[in-house]
């Protein structure tokens, strides 16, 4: 006996010292928080291009802070700027802040060299159908035009080519520059734009802390003012999700605990018990989040969040522990509940480590959280618990005895045939609904951000005209100019399908910077005008014939050169472009065409065909591409949650044998009739209801269990009651979760384990009453 005792200290002690080194080294590492949505996703299965060019729109987003400030009155706004630019440097070591621009470092005429080979679109076509004249009259209108508001040096560009590119570009501008501030001129009234370029992470917790503490204020101060400040970035929706997740680990993890603090002292009456039961959750949590971050270098707080449901799942070892605790000794409690709780902890770990089988980063977490966290609760119960309760008195608990004469009342489903009849016909109208639902794998539906950000984010995007950075035209080739050449060919064929109710523009590289083939022909195109009409301009104008001659020349220098890709890039003209060369190393170049307006099913299917038919041109929907991984994956999950009931079921086969239904049924059965309420009252399911699923099955298999392997005793209903009490605490506040992901997890587990709790004392063996 002593021996057993010294020897159960020793595994004790060595327990102690493995939590303390995991803890250590996790400490020592650091801990690092995530709260990226995408972060959860998994990466996305495509042609290496195409993520590459995701990726760096991603990146050319995620870091970019705009900020629109607008006043009824321009003076009041342009104040307004000043006062937001000085308080902003104080994130200049974190930023670059771009707020205003000297008049000497406007762009000047950067193009002017090139406007021979680089020409407006409207331009070409002239010249491309013959309408060289009407190109030479509208030189000589705005040169004679007062009202023209462009100058024109008649001998340098006689037919007004470079004012046209001017114009052309111009036009699809809504931002300009005024006085030095930078005015949006499709707003309604006077608004200016600053721009922050982030040096880092928007998800890190310090970076978002640092700029709301200076935006904020600056927000409340301005309004005072009468002032309006709208924002747009996705620091903005990581600092909300960062903060919602924060709400909902303090709601979810705290109000369980409080719940579970609370029940424990009505019924154990002890504030040691109490501290029994907490232990294994604290161990449990600490080495759950320990190891999850050695492992992954983050912690997700939706993982955080949606681990704190562990306090109600871990707590039920505890809680078996305890109940049995007070009618037999401490070590004879272990013999007695050591089979329970092992099939118990192998059936949960099954469960949840099925989560990492899906291929979702986030979910992985969950499963390796879930799954440390209860093995680490159970050892701490097994090799803990019976000394630090060893020696106390025991004392039946008249609350396990109230709850079995209310236990004792309930049917058996084995008597009662019309009962059995009615399980059946439920469990098949379940069936039938399930077979008939239709899923939802539509990624929108996770969206965490509210709908007024959502909203100010789009209000400020579209006065500045940008497009969405999830649906472009990808182009691939060899080369630059191989890339250019296929996006010339493209951009008629895409002008077709503008229309002002759905596909309103696009942005290409191409329109700044033609290929050389293409300024090639211009050059050709311009030296036919020049050749067809030049004497009669000269005419008009009354040139001499040095003026002439100057003409001619500046013709025969800007006609040789060309614009080449590496020229364009130094360029300031080229600032709002470059982004749109995604890719540009030996052999590999890739460039996006950006997409203005809404786009619906039947544009998207045009533009399908469109890039279909050029090879190395690809249409990217990165929202449907993500749901149609949700669909992919959704359908391995429903295979997975199958393997897993196999699993599970061939495992407790092998104890129970003929009474193995009696196990199985409560969580089955619940999980069916949940699984097909939800399908009636959401309109179907996603990849998180199933998963949830698997949740019901784990937690629900160790009622089945712990009454079975107890012989249905009293303090065994009691233990299951009270940890289908502290589940419900955490699982259920899930459901009030605004976290889509938590959520939809909450609003499977909450019904589900009611169902299994009231469904398996049906499942109890007849036995005959004993009479005293």
């Amino acid at each position: 006996m002593m021996i057993a005792l010294q020897k159960g200290r020793l595994v004790a002690l060595l327990w102690l010292i493995m939590v303390m080194g995991v803890v250590i080294a996790a400490i020592r590492q650091g801990p690092s928080f995530d709260s990226s949505l995408m972060a959860l996703l998994p990466v996305t299965e495509q042609r290496p291009e195409i993520s590459q060019a995701v990726d760096k729109l991603a990146s050319d987003f995620s870091g970019q802070i705009l900020l629109v400030i607008s006043a009824s009155e321009r003076e009041v706004a342009r104040k307004a700027v000043a006062m937001a630019a000085k308080r902003l440097v104080s994130l200049s070591d974190i930023a670059r802040i771009d707020w205003q621009l000297d008049d000497s470092a406007v762009v000047g005429d950067e193009l002017y060299p090139f406007r021979f080979s680089v020409l407006s679109d409207a331009v070409r076509n002239r010249l491309l159908d013959g309408q060289g004249k009407q190109q030479y009259q509208l030189a000589l209108q705005r040169l004679f035009s007062p009202l023209s508001g462009s100058a024109q040096d008649p001998i340098r560009d006689p037919f007004a080519l470079y004012a046209d590119l001017q114009m052309a570009q111009q036009s699809g501008l809504q931002l300009t520059l005024e006085q030095g501030l930078f005015r949006l001129t499709a707003a309604e009234q006077p608004s200016y734009l600053i721009r922050l370029s982030l040096d880092s992470d928007p998800f890190s917790l310090p970076i978002q802390q640092r700029v709301l503490a200076v935006v904020d204020p600056l927000d409340q101060a301005l309004e005072q003012l009468g002032v309006q400040l709208y924002r747009s970035g996705l620091i903005w929706h990581a600092a909300a999700g960062a903060q919602q997740a924060k709400v909902e680990i303090s709601t979810i993890g705290l109000g369980s605990l409080l719940g579970i603090v609370l029940l424990m002292l009505l019924v154990f009456k002890r504030i040691s018990s109490l501290g029994s039961v907490l232990l294994p959750v604290l161990i449990g949590c600490l080495m759950a989040s320990a190891v999850t971050l050695l492992i992954f270098g983050k912690i997700h707080l939706i993982t955080l969040a949606f681990g704190a449901g562990l306090v109600g799942v871990s707590v039920d070892y505890a809680l078996h522990f305890l109940c049995e605790r007070q009618v037999q000794p401490a070590d004879r409690v272990v013999k007695k509940l050591f089979a329970g709780l092992l099939l118990g902890l192998v059936s949960s770990v099954i469960a949840y480590a099925a989560l990492a089988l899906a291929p979702f980063p986030g979910l992985r977490q969950m499963a390796v959280f879930s799954v440390t966290g209860l093995t680490a609760a159970w050892l701490t119960v097994l090799l803990w618990l019976p000394f630090i309760s060893n020696g106390k008195a025991v004392k039946a608990l008249p609350s396990a005895a109230l709850l079995n004469r209310w236990r004792k009342g309930y049917p058996h489903l084995e008597s009662q045939p019309l009962l059995m009849v009615g399980f059946i016909l439920v469990s098949v109208i379940s069936l039938v609904i399930i077979w008939q639902g239709q899923s939802q794998d539509d990624i929108r539906l996770l969206q965490t951000s509210s709908t007024e950000l959502l909203d100010e984010d789009r209000r400020v995007q579209q006065l500045l005209g940008n497009s969405s950075s999830s649906e472009f035209i990808l182009i691939t080739g060899t080369s630059v100019e191989t890339v250019l050449q296929t996006e010339e060919r493209l951009l008629p064929v895409l002008q077709t399908l503008v229309d002002p109710s759905g596909l309103q523009g696009y942005q290409a590289l191409s329109q700044l910077l033609p290929s050389l083939h293409r300024q090639s022909e211009n050059n050709n195109l311009v030296r036919d005008l020049y050749r067809q009409y030049l004497p009669e301009i000269a005419a008009v104008l009354r040139f001499s014939e040095s003026q002439l001659l100057n003409v001619e020349t500046e013709l025969e220098r800007g006609g040789t050169q060309s614009m080449t890709p590496t020229e364009w890039q130094e360029l300031q003209a080229s600032e709002g472009w470059r982004s749109l060369l995604v890719s540009n190393t030996q052999g590999a170049v890739a460039t996006i065409i950006r997409l203005k307006g809404t786009l619906n099913s039947d544009l998207k299917m045009q533009l399908q065909l469109l890039t279909d038919n050029e090879p190395g041109v690809y249409w990217v929907d990165r929202v449907e591409s993500i749901s149609n991984l949700l669909s992919g994956y959704r359908q391995q999950i429903i295979q997975w949650l199958l393997i897993a009931y196999g699993l599970v079921v061939s495992l407790l086969a092998i104890r129970y044998r003929t009474d193995l239904w009696r196990i199985i049924l409560p969580p089955l059965t619940a999980s069916l009739i949940t699984f097909a309420t939800l399908i009636l009252s959401d309109g179907g399911y996603n990849l998180f209801n199933l998963i949830a699923l698997m949740l019901v099955l784990g937690i629900g298999l160790d009622m089945g269990i712990f009454l079975y392997e107890s012989g249905d005793s009293d303090h065994t209903w009691l233990a299951v009651s009270l940890s289908a009490v502290t589940s419900l605490l955490a699982f259920g506040l899930l459901t009030f979760s605004k976290t889509p992901v938590l959520y939809h997890f909450g609003i499977i587990v909450l019904p589900g384990l009611c169902l299994v709790w009231l469904i398996a004392p049906l499942m109890r063996r007849l036995q005959p009453e004993i009479k005293a």
